[in-house]
């Protein structure tokens, strides 16, 4: 029997997939780099590098969430949003279920 897959390693059809896109890794990148952010300092901060819309952001990072690669806490109408695991966590369970 084949070993689950967690869900960012699943595309929505079930077929494996090579995991994250290259905007949610981008994404990834400044919440590492920032720890603990808000949509607000995440799309200020890829602005600088790429057009991309806030609610593109908001989106991506919600998604992100999902995927159980973000955790999120309220703080007041926000979200604050930082990793559940590090870049190096997260590159060496790819490489174990690939």
């Amino acid at each position: 029997m084949e070993e689950a897959r967690p869900k960012w390693l699943r595309s929505t059809k079930g077929a494996p997939v090579t995991g994250i896109g290259s905007l949610e890794a981008d994404i990834l990148a400044v919440v590492w780099e920032k720890e603990k952010t808000t949509v607000r300092a995440v799309y200020e901060t890829l602005r600088e590098r790429r057009t991309i819309a806030y609610t593109t952001v908001m989106t991506t990072l919600d998604r992100l969430y999902k995927k159980g690669l973000l955790e999120r806490q309220r703080d007041g109408r926000a979200f604050r949003y930082s990793a559940r695991a590090s870049r190096e966590a997260l590159a060496a369970g790819a490489l174990r279920r690939w």
